[in-house]
């Protein structure tokens, strides 16, 4: 900042003293004739100078002001100019305002960016108080943070960069710079540009129109509404700017190009996109934030949230409710109230019940680092959080900082609201937490009874803690050093190498990082054209001009597409998808290449794959456990929406998963009143507060493997299916070929909170008495004949 300073009052001064000291004074000793020269006033500093480059490209002639009112205008009396060609202006501000109020650029249809021409649709960049020198898109979304959370810019900025990769500071000037992160970051704000401008498009007819609550739209309230949404999706615009047309693009006017299609494609689809219909109800959750409306006294009371339901029929749906007794909703010395989540999931009426985690019951097993151990989330766990403040906001601890991050939650009444009406105003917000497959016939005519609400929550995310699910599905297998080191098959010996049986089935369990790295070099079994399935009597044969297989020779790090595998149509040899994996090459002695890789369909194996950047791992010990995370993630990886590490622990390798922090879009809730009208209406059960949540026979569902500790030659493999049905299959290895026998089975539980149970069989005199761990997933117990009197045999297993 450059101060401005006032006309020198001491120099002036200055220069009479001497002039009347010359004139001497007409007799006398001279000084005592000299009249006394008061002293000068104190210069007072008032205003100073905040130089600001707007930056797509550099952006000629948009409108810069210092937003003190934080309204998204650039109103009369506050600092104001226009951007000159190369993207610059000068601000005039008040000492006083100086580093505490954003920057705004409004960039009109008469600006002109200086890389991509005139601009042909108006919108608007910021930058938060204190780093006001650079305004981009990226600046732009780290002030979408701190508006979102309160959070300082320094640590919105290392949440935006975490998300999308970036690796240089989002405050400077990515067009000054030709590295490979510069121009990362131009390519991720200029692909933020175009789908803003997109979106203004799109939603631009409902300017001036109503709110839910009766305020007139205004462009500002569009313009919040876009930031936001990019805000939240950020991770699909990362996929999408991993589409191959981008990354194929050789000139500027094809990236251009590349760019708008997949903005077109954003803004079209429903997940990603804002609607007209939908403006309505997002301006009046934004400007009721904004008004910071919440200013009576925080009462203490029961409650209970609809947070979830995905609702076919009384007999099949999931859902999932927050609850909270007066006892957890009253602060404790801390400030801090606590809730419990109770998760259901019901197949023709046999109803699964569960806590916390993942999309079925299985997945409370899995286990977290809590920072100082690794632990799970166990049934009926509270999770904390702060009484909203006067913008709705409020901090919470998912578990035991599971996840930790701030949410926003605007309330609306909808008392004697008819729910059909009031459930077509959610979908039209863009909400997905709440579906029902018939609304109309579902909830008909009924209305809310007095005292009901509705809130709208989003929030972000600030930290996601390392898990992994324990399962034995999910332990790293290896290859022998000759399958794992690949090569051409035709050149090796029959049976050895990419020849061998062994590259058929699942290898051996790994036990250490070193072992993994030795076995995962990225170098392929490659095999002889053409390559070929059949799949419903069709033949289908590889396109491509090799057939090499990958899988045994890397690491999985996730899918980019959700095109079927081995179901459905066969759209081809490959599915659409994409599989991205990682393997250990390169000149340094922790060195990594990252791969994107085809999929076939008939069974999903990984084939041909083709590099898409280097990068580097690190390992680190976190309690009893071993952790490796990958660093330089290139956009494809990065656009995955949890990051794969790597978790050594117990003798065994898991895949683990970090989920990405970030904004969470607009979830719709019922309070109490609400919830138990709407429950009621379609015909699922009330939520009783003072009664726990209780596991049942359908929470237990999966595959359990049970097997004699002395050989797992001989196991049975148990199956709980969610219908409360069951199947085993016993299997015997000592023999060639193995034997497979599949019969139905009983399980009967006796104590449902601790897994205790006994497996029989029809007209079989063999039985079995199981524990099932729930949440270890560790299984334990005896099997007894009745028709060999004494014979009981111990056996161990684990859920896969």
């Amino acid at each position: 900042m450059k101060t401005v300073f006032q006309p020198n009052a001491l120099t002036l001064a200055g220069a009479c003293l001497l002039g009347l000291y010359g004139c001497g004074g007409g007799g006398g000793s001279g000084l005592s004739d000299v009249p006394a020269i008061p002293s000068p006033a104190p210069v007072v500093l008032t205003t100073t100078d905040v130089f600001v480059s707007v930056i797509d490209g550099p952006i000629q002639n948009a409108t810069v002001c210092m937003d003190k009112n934080n309204n998204g205008v650039c109103d009369a009396g506050e600092p104001t100019g226009k951007t000159d060609a190369t993207g610059k202006v000068t601000l005039k501000v008040d000492l006083a305002d100086a580093g505490k109020f954003p920057i705004l650029a409004v960039v009109g249809a008469d600006a002109i960016d200086a890389e991509t021409g005139a601009v042909p649709t108006a919108y608007t960049l910021k930058a938060p108080a204190d780093k006001p020198s650079v305004v981009t898109p990226l600046t732009t979304l780290v002030q979408s943070v701190v508006d979102s959370t309160g959070l300082t810019s320094d640590v919105a900025e290392s949440q935006v960069r975490a998300q999308t990769g970036i690796n240089v500071s989002l405050f400077e000037d990515f067009s000054k710079s030709t590295s490979t992160d510069s121009q990362a970051a131009a390519v991720i704000a200029r692909m933020l540009v175009v789908t803003t401008q997109q979106q203004a498009g799109a939603i631009a007819p409902a300017l001036g129109t109503l709110t839910i609550d009766g305020a007139t739209i205004k462009q500002a309230d569009l313009d919040k509404a876009i930031q936001n949404k990019l805000l939240e999706t950020l991770p699909s615009l990362l996929v999408s700017l991993a589409d191959p047309a981008v990354l194929a693009a050789a000139t500027a006017k094809e990236r251009e190009a590349a760019l708008l299609t997949a903005a077109k494609r954003m803004v079209a689809d429903t997940t990603t996109g804002l609607t007209v219909d939908g403006m309505a109800t997002l301006v009046a959750i934004g400007n009721q934030r904004s008004a910071a409306i919440q200013e009576t006294a925080f009462v203490p009371a029961a409650d209970v949230n609809l947070r979830f339901l995905n609702f076919t029929d009384a007999a099949n749906y999931s859902m999932r409710i927050i609850t909270r007794t007066l006892a957890q909703n009253t602060p404790d010395a801390a400030g801090y109230v606590r809730d419990v989540q109770r998760r259901y999931s019901s197949l023709r009426s046999a109803t699964a019940a569960w806590t916390n985690l993942g999309v079925s019951a299985l997945r409370q097993s899995d286990v977290y680092y809590n920072g100082k151990a690794w632990v799970t989330c166990a049934l009926n766990s509270e999770n904390s959080g702060t009484v909203l403040d006067a913008k709705g906001r409020a901090s919470y601890s998912s578990c035991d900082s599971m996840d930790t991050g701030i949410s926003n939650r605007s309330t609306f009444d909808v008392s004697g609201r008819p729910m059909l009406d009031v459930y077509n105003q959610i979908i039209k917000s863009g909400a997905t937490n709440l579906a029902i497959s018939a609304p109309t016939l579902a909830l008909s005519d009924a209305k809310f009874p007095a005292d009901s609400k509705l809130s709208y929550q989003s929030g972000f995310s600030l930290t996601q803690a390392v898990a992994y699910y324990p399962g034995s599905s999910n332990v790293l297998f290896q290859y022998s050093v000759e399958v794992s080191a690949g090569g051409v098959a035709a050149n090796q010996s029959a049976g050895a190498g990419c020849n061998s049986a062994e590259l058929t089935g699942n290898g051996t369990s790994t036990k250490t990082f070193e072992d993994m790295i030795a076995r995962a070099p990225g170098s392929p079994c490659i095999f002889g054209l053409p390559g070929s399935f059949t799949y419903n009597g069709v033949t289908y044969t590889n396109p491509e001009a090799s057939n090499e297989q990958w899988g045994p020779h890397t690491l999985f790090l996730g899918t980019v597409g959700t095109a079927p595998v081995g179901t459905g149509v066969a759209a081809d040899y490959f599915t659409t998808n994409k599989r991205l994996r990682v393997g250990f090459k390169g000149s340094d002695s922790n060195s990594i290449t990252y791969y994107s890789c085809k999929e076939r369909f008939n069974n999903g194996s990984t084939r041909n794959c083709k590099s898409i950047g280097t990068g580097t791992y690190t390992i680190a010990t976190q309690g009893d456990a071993r952790v490796m995370t990958f660093n330089n993630l290139p956009l494809e990886v990065n656009a995955l929406d949890f990051q794969r590490v790597m978790v050594e622990r117990g003798g065994r390798i898991y895949y683990g998963y970090k989920n990405k922090a970030g904004a969470f879009g607009s979830s719709a809730r019922f309070n109490a009143a609400g919830t138990a009208a709407f429950l009621a209406q379609l015909g699922l059960p009330a939520v009783d507060l003072n009664t726990p949540l209780a596991l049942t026979k359908a929470s237990y569902a999966g595959n359990w493997d049970l097997f004699d500790p002395t050989t797992q030659l001989k196991s049975t493999l148990v199956q709980i299916f969610s219908t409360g049905d069951s199947s085993c299959t016993d299997t015997d290895a000592t023999v060639t070929p193995a034997i497979n026998r599949t019969y139905a089975c009983v399980v009967t539980f006796s104590d449902l909170s601790n897994g205790v149970a006994t497996i029989s069989q029809a007209g079989a005199t063999r039985s079995s008495a199981v524990n099932f761990g729930f949440l270890t997933g560790v299984v334990t117990g005896t099997v007894s004949d009745t028709a060999t009197p004494g014979s009981v045999v111990s056996f161990k297993g684990e859920r896969r």
